[in-house]
């Protein structure tokens, strides 16, 4: 990480709870900075996780998902 991203707290939590929450999802960390890589938006990353943790919420109509948990 660059020197940016160590020195702001706040940011180094985001990335964790983004992490974890990949994780949580079935993704590796690998997975998930190649994703990145590769042009995938960090909001999409989210709606991949957010779809793989709650898939019953794909049968049910549009979805809005609250990002407020990663920061």
């Amino acid at each position: 990480m660059g020197w940016w991203v160590t020195e702001n707290p706040s940011l180094v939590l985001a990335i964790s709870k983004l992490a974890a929450a990949g994780e949580q999802a079935g993704f590796t960390l690998e997975q998930m900075i190649d994703l990145l890589d590769h042009g995938l938006e960090v909001e999409t990353l989210l709606d991949l996780i957010c779809l793989r943790l709650h898939p019953a919420a794909t049968t049910a109509g549009p979805v809005v998902f609250r990002y407020r948990w990663v920061v």
